[in-house]
Order: C-alpha cells, then structure tokens, then sequence
C-alpha cells in the first residue's frame, strides 16, 4: 500500500454542467474524468479512469470531494467513558445481536 505521504495529489477542473445537474470533471494531469451527482442524492460514476493512485479533489459552489482524510481520535476523558457505558448498557439489554442475525 502507498503511504498516504507519498502519493501525488491533482486538481480536478470542472469542464461542464449538464441540463441534469450532474457536473463533468477532468483532471489535466492524469486524463482522470468523473461525473458527480451532488448531495443530497450524492452518485460518482468514472468515465476515464486516470491516476488510480494518486487522490483527486474539485468542486464547484463552494462543494468539494477530496481523499479521505485519517486522524487519530483524541484520548477519551472520564466523564465520555462513563457517558458511553451507560449506552453500552443500554444497547446490551435491547439484544441487538438477536435482531440483527434474524434469530428474533
């Protein structure tokens, strides 16, 4: 796996805005070419596939799409245990791993 580091990132542009609202974008590094369905009925469908490895981000309007991004989660204080027990608790008593399994 390629460090996260490492990888090269390229600018999408946007290159039309069909009738439909779907927008085109390319990436005039790699020839990469998408069509994206924006929220709130969100869909990316790739037309040309380009640089697999490298992250992509563009947008328009003030929305943007963009690689993930990973961040360690804070240390939890003792007052979010004591909260997150308590639901624990209560999760346990609804015996969701019956329902879920189909075993009801």
């Amino acid at each position: 796996m390629m460090e996260q580091s490492r990888q090269e990132h390229h600018r999408m542009e946007l290159i039309y805005s069909h009738p439909s609202g779907v927008d085109e974008l390319y990436c005039p590094t790699c020839g990469r070419r998408i069509l994206i369905q924006w929220p709130p009925d969100y869909k990316k469908t790739i037309l040309e596939v380009g640089d697999e490895y490298a992250t992509h981000s563009g947008g328009k309007g003030g929305l943007e799409i963009s690689a993930p991004q990973i961040a360690q989660q804070p240390e939890q204080s003792a007052q979010d245990t004591d909260r997150l027990d308590q639901w624990e608790k209560l999760l346990d008593q609804m015996d969701f791993k019956d329902h879920w399994s189909g075993d009801t």
